[in-house]
């Protein structure tokens, strides 16, 4: 059976322990909180972007995209042509 002094030095190791360990949570959860705000400033940069993209497609980009697929088609699976 431990002592008085022996059951108090374990007490008060097993407070350091738990003081250290929560120090180092505390340290992860603001890494967490970080990179949860890096995660939502390179959303908002990605739909930026795609707005940026969606803009900047003009309808003579379109016309284009649409007539290179059909002569892509026509010459390489005519089946697929309609008109």
């Amino acid at each position: 059976m431990a002592s008085k002094y022996e059951v108090e030095e374990m007490l008060k190791q097993e407070v350091e322990n738990t003081n250290r360990l929560t120090k180092h949570i505390e340290a992860l959860w603001d890494e967490i909180g970080q990179k949860q705000t890096r995660v939502q400033e390179l959303n908002w940069e990605i739909e930026e972007l795609k707005e940026k993209r969606k803009d900047s497609l003009t309808k003579e980009d379109l016309i284009e995209r649409a007539q290179f697929q059909k002569n892509f088609l026509e010459h390489y699976n005519h089946r697929k042509v309609d008109n």
